[in-house]
């Protein structure tokens, strides 16, 4: 690119400054050089409160006339360039401020009476894409005076504020450069990850995102993908409209998740989860939560009909004395509407069962916990003949080891003895109960 132009900056103007109050008088001024070099056509930049990413706060760009294209009326015209503009290679600065987005450069800036001390109004954007400043070819010029200032005009970042619905509680503040960024993403479920993408939206610790509105009523709720920011830049005095959004967030109580596969499960297992089943589960390659299989599960899986198949668990914990597929259904629990099939509970070899209490589904279940339409399926209790049950302290069920099995619809459980010598084994089942003997 031809050279045209030079830059001077603020802090090369103190620097000289400072070197002639100490006597150097020789020195001259960056704009003393450039007036000896004709240089005399000064365009400054006014960060005006902001700063250049060079730590100054002007800019000035100084020209040489006899340099200048004409135009069709005689006179010399400039095409000016921004101060970020790449086409100055490495003298391209961009002017910030915080917590403002630059609106434009204006030509003109009037201070608001009245107002604060860095209140302005703005007029005269200049467009450097099709503006021209024209200089008079047979003017003269100085350095120091500049025949044009364009002054950055700041607006304040546009805010969307989110509200709890429910309590009017504001959540937090997300803030916008509208010369960037202008809409949020909406949250959504995420078939990969079977959890809510929160997105540019606030989380609730103990729930779920449910919908968005933008009124407190909750009567426009946003539909679609995005939410775009309705705060509009005024072009004419560099101002902006609207700058504050205000979005109103409802809940559903519980963390839950939308389930499509056994992975999404095991990986969003959590005793206190709430999960909603999306397709048939199948665990042929996944394992089944440990934290469910002993825990005390007080969440809620919601099944829709769906299945869960060849799930294979082994109790070989003996610190755990309650296991099943879950450890503890407790009276807070909730599962509807879920067939399980070719479920394998194993009592491995040596485990400790005095005390203890296994089932196919739980160890335990409560008796107000939630269990409608639950069925299971073509499935199997194993008890290994290296068990002890030198003592009768202790509670194996087909369903569960204690509690109500009758919640269950329909149980296709059966419970046979495995290991080095399943003979020594005899078992018998009454209902749910399970009683293991040993014969020689």
């Amino acid at each position: 690119m031809k050279h045209l132009t030079k830059t001077i900056l603020l802090a090369a103007l103190c620097l000289a400054a400072l070197l002639c109050a100490s006597g150097c008088s020789a020195e001259k001024t960056p704009y003393e050089v450039n007036n000896d070099q004709q240089y005399n056509i000064s365009v400054k930049y006014d960060a005006n409160g902001g700063i250049f990413t060079t730590n100054t706060s002007v800019i000035v760009d100084s020209y040489n006339l006899a340099e200048l294209a004409k135009n069709a009326s005689g006179k010399a015209e400039i095409a000016l360039l921004s101060p970020d503009n790449a086409a100055r290679g490495n003298d391209a600065f961009s002017a910030i401020k915080n917590g403002y987005f630059l609106a434009g450069w204006y030509a003109v800036r009037n201070e608001v009476a009245g107002g604060e001390a860095d209140a302005y109004t703005y007029a005269d954007r200049w467009d450097f894409a099709a503006d021209r400043l024209e200089v008079d070819p047979n003017g003269t010029y100085s350095a120091e005076t500049p025949v044009l200032t364009l002054y950055a005009a700041w607006v304040p970042l546009f805010e969307v504020e989110f509200y709890d619905r429910a309590s009017g509680e504001l959540i937090s503040t997300l803030t916008l450069d509208p010369t960037v960024k202008q809409t949020v993403t909406l949250p959504a479920w995420s078939t990969e990850t079977g959890a809510i993408d929160m997105h540019d939206f606030p989380e609730k610790k103990g729930y779920t995102f449910a919908s968005v509105s933008t009124d407190a009523s909750g009567e426009q709720v946003l539909e679609g993908e995005t939410f775009t920011h309705p705060g509009k830049l005024n072009t004419e005095n560099g101002s902006a409209e609207q700058s504050v959004a205000k979005l109103y967030i409802d809940w559903t109580e519980g963390e839950w998740y939308r389930i499509y596969t056994a992975e999404q499960l095991s990986d969003n297992a959590s005793l206190t989860g709430h999960y909603e089943i999306c397709a048939d589960l199948d665990f042929t390659d996944e394992i089944w939560p440990t934290s469910f299989m002993y825990g005390n599960f007080s969440g809620e899986i919601k099944g829709n009909g769906y299945t869960f198949k060849n799930i294979t668990v082994s109790q070989t914990n003996n610190s755990k004395v309650n296991a099943g597929l879950f450890g503890h259904l407790t009276e807070d629990a909730s599962i509807t509407d879920l067939t399980l099939e070719n479920v394998t509970f194993t009592i491995e070899k040596g485990t400790r069962v005095t005390g203890a209490s296994f089932g196919l589904l739980a160890g335990t279940i409560s008796k107000d916990a939630a269990l409608d339409g639950v069925a299971i399926k073509n499935s199997t209790l194993q008890i290994d003949s290296g068990c002890y049950f030198g003592v009768t302290d202790y509670s194996i069920g087909l369903v569960c080891g204690m509690g109500d099995d009758s919640v269950i619809e329909t149980a296709e459980i059966t419970c046979v003895s495995t290991g080095e010598n399943p003979d020594s084994v005899k078992i018998t089942t009454d209902g749910n109960t399970v009683t293991v003997e040993f014969v020689s």
